[in-house]
């Protein structure tokens, strides 16, 4: 069995690459902000050493 890869270069237009740079930035805020959530309930549920 033969497997072929191809590859291709993309060359987005100026818009195109401010709409990307736009989706990425809110992907980044949603993960960061999940993030956050996640880490404040882990830290809400600890107890101290000496307890």
């Amino acid at each position: 069995m033969i497997t072929l890869t191809y590859e291709f270069k993309l060359i987005p237009s100026q818009q195109q690459i401010a709409i990307i740079e736009d989706m990425l930035a809110v992907c980044r805020k949603v993960w960061n902000y999940a993030l956050r959530e996640r880490k404040d309930w882990i830290n809400s549920r600890k107890c101290a050493v000496n307890s």
